[in-house]
C-alpha cells in the first residue's frame, strides 16, 4: 500500500501545518469547483496587482486572452501546463496560485513589492529596518 511508503514524520508536518493554518482538518480538502475558483481569483488578483491586463498575460503565456479570463472566472479547468506558463508570465511561483484565503494578502504583498521596486538598495533596507521595529514593537 502506498500510504505505509510514505516517511510519516514528513507527512505529518505537512498536515498539521495545514491544520494550523485553517484550525480543521476538513478545511485541508477542498472541492474542485471551489480549487478552480480559487485559483483563478489567484490570478486575477496577481494579475491586477501588477496592473496588466489578460490580453498581456494570455500574449505573455502564449494562451488565448478567453481561455485566461474563462480561467480567472472560475469557468474553466486549466492544466498544469498552462497554469505553469500563467505563473511564469506574473513572475511568481505556481504555489502561490494555489493559496487558498490568501488572495487578499497576497494582492496587498504584491501592490506593495511593486511599489518598492524602483527604491535603491539602501532606502529598501532602510524600509526593512523600520519594519523589524514596528514588528517589535507589535509583538
Amino acid at each position: 500500500m502506498l500510504t505505509t511508503n510514505l516517511k510519516k514524520p514528513f507527512y505529518n508536518s505537512i498536515v498539521s501545518d495545514s491544520k494550523e493554518e485553517n484550525n480543521s482538518s476538513n478545511d485541508i480538502f477542498r472541492d474542485d469547483n471551489e480549487l478552480i475558483s480559487s485559483v483563478g481569483k489567484n490570478i486575477r488578483a496577481i494579475r491586477k496587482s501588477q496592473t496588466k491586463t489578460i490580453s498581456e498575460i494570455a500574449e505573455m503565456s502564449g494562451i488565448l486572452a478567453k481561455y485566461l479570463q474563462s480561467v480567472e472566472v472560475g469557468k474553466r479547468n486549466i492544466s498544469i501546463i498552462n497554469l505553469n506558463k500563467i505563473a511564469r508570465a506574473l513572475n511568481v511561483p505556481i504555489a502561490i496560485l494555489f493559496s487558498y484565503d490568501h488572495i487578499e494578502k497576497t494582492k496587498k504583498l504584491l501592490y506593495i513589492a511593486n511599489k518598492l521596486k524602483n527604491y535603491s538598495v539602501l532606502q529598501l533596507s532602510n524600509i526593512d529596518t523600520i519594519i523589524k521595529d514596528l514588528k517589535n514593537i507589535v509583538d
